[in-house]
Formats: C-alpha cells, structure tokens, sequence
C-alpha cells in the first residue's frame, strides 16, 4: 500500500511539472538575433543576409533550422532582431502565416529593427524600449546562425528546477566541448621551435551557445551602459555576481554553427529536420 501511495505521489508531481513547463512555454518568447552581416561567409552573403542562405534537405533558410527546435519544444511567438538585409529577411520570413499553415497551430513573428548595430544585448534593450519586447514575460534567446538539436520542453523543466531549488533565475546552455577552428601549435619561444601541433582540436572545456532562458532578468537589459553589446559583456558578469546563473550543457554533436563556408559545406545536403527531431523522438 505504502509503494502505491508513493507511486501516485511521484506522478502527481510529475503532472504538476508538466502543467508548469507547459505554461511556461504558453507564455515564452523566442528572441532571434538575425542582425548580423556574416562577413565571415562572404561573398555568399554580399546579396543575401546570412540567416536567409539556404540549407539542408529539404532546402530551407537558415533562420528557419535555428527556430525549428524551438517551434517543435511549443513556442508560439518569435521577435526577430534584424538590421542587415531587414527588408529581405522580413518579407522571406514574414509574420508567421507561412509556419502557422504548416504546423498547424498560429504562430506570430515580430521584428526589432536596429537603427544602427547594437549587439545581441542592445537590440533586446531598444526593443523593450519600443515596446516590441516584454520584459515581463519568459523568454529563450538564440541565435539565427546556430541549429540546436535540444530538447526545449526538457530545457525548460530543468530551468524551473534550477530556479526553484537553487534560485538561478537565468538559464545559460553550454556545449560539452567545442572543436576550435584553426590548428594550435606550441612554441619555444627562446628557439622559435614548434614543439607541438594539433589541427582543430576538440577541447573539452564547456562553450557558451549564447542561449539562454528567463523569466524576469529580461528587464536587467534595460539597464546595459553601453551598445554595442551582447550579454556576455555586462550581463552575465552581473548574474555571476549575484549567484543567478544556472546550467543547461548539451554535447558538441548537438549543435551546427554556421561561420564559416566549410560550415555551409558540411550542411548543405544534410537531413537537418531529421537532426533537429533526434531531440524530440528517440526512434529517429
């Protein structure tokens, strides 16, 4: 009788959590960053804007892969911070019609529009101040050129968990390692000898995606002092300080970042919805 009673306890609670996730999600906010100029992936990006160079199979805009794991996680309503190729990015992407018809469910997109490069924090701060943004509500924050194979609605539970029992009020999702871009050679320096040589290594030292997930800290965006920024810069020093900053670690196979033309290259003919799904369905 005892285990039975327990039994039931533990999926009472597990109903609990899962109606809190569910309107967390309700509430959420994707927050896009689109504005940059990709000068990395030139000329490819000299006449289109980096989140619109398409990809994958089937062939979709980059800026698409980026919201898909979100869209799938539940999340309804996207604000996109644009200023490079604006115009051609608002008209391809629109204001959600297109997904809201093809997944069934209504799906809105807005767009903050930067007068002049802000950075990540700073277009999320002019956006508050015009009041695109609500700082009030719980938001996921992310970047248009980066495709996250992650489960949201399990990010999400593990936020509150953090914000309940240890009072992180900020969510930073981190890869479990990175493989660095050049190759990392030692030196003597009293000889110029190379004494060691590794092309692109990956090292195992956690790496910041630039995701993140709050409800509440989006106000702390008002009070940045200068633009441009992002929120490595003055943000997250503060909820250091302040012991506010929790964890989210997913593995280095679970993130495509796009800087680079090889970046493109190894993506093209790739089967990135059946990657971005791998979060959501185990049989895939």
């Amino acid at each position: 009788m005892a285990v039975r009673r327990l039994e039931s306890a533990t999926e009472d609670i597990r109903h609990i959590v899962d109606e809190k996730v569910d309107l967390f999600i309700d509430e959420m906010c994707g927050i896009v960053n689109a504005g940059g100029e990709g000068l990395r992936l030139r000329p490819i990006t000299i006449e289109q804007p980096k989140p619109l160079v398409e990809i994958g199979l089937p062939r979709q805009p980059l800026i698409y892969w980026s919201m898909l794991p979100m869209i799938l996680g539940g999340v309804s309503h996207f604000i996109i911070g644009v200023r490079h190729g604006a115009a051609e990015i608002k008209r391809r992407v629109g204001t959600g019609m297109e997904l809201s018809r093809r997944f069934g469910r209504e799906i809105t997109i807005a767009y903050v529009e930067e007068p002049e490069p802000l950075g990540r924090a700073g277009c999320i701060k002019y956006g508050i101040e015009q009041g695109i943004i609500d700082p009030d509500k719980p938001v996921i924050i992310f970047n248009a050129s980066d495709i996250l194979r992650m489960n949201l609605r399990d990010l999400v539970r593990h936020h509150l968990w953090l914000r309940t029992y240890h009072g992180f009020e900020v969510t930073q999702v981190y890869t479990s390692g990175f493989r660095v871009q050049y190759g990392i050679g030692k030196v003597n320096y009293s000889t110029s000898q190379v004494t060691r040589f590794k092309e692109k290594p990956l090292f195992h030292s956690l790496a910041n995606t630039a995701c993140y997930v709050t409800h509440g800290r989006l106000r702390d965006f008002k009070d940045i002092r200068k633009v441009p920024s992002n929120p490595e810069e003055e943000l997250v020093p503060k909820w250091l300080m302040e012991n506010t900053l929790g964890a989210y670690i997913i593995s280095p196979e679970d993130i495509i970042s796009i800087k680079f033309q090889k970046d493109l290259e190894r993506v093209f003919e790739m089967d990135i919805e059946r990657f971005v799904k791998g979060a959501y369905d185990s049989t895939l």
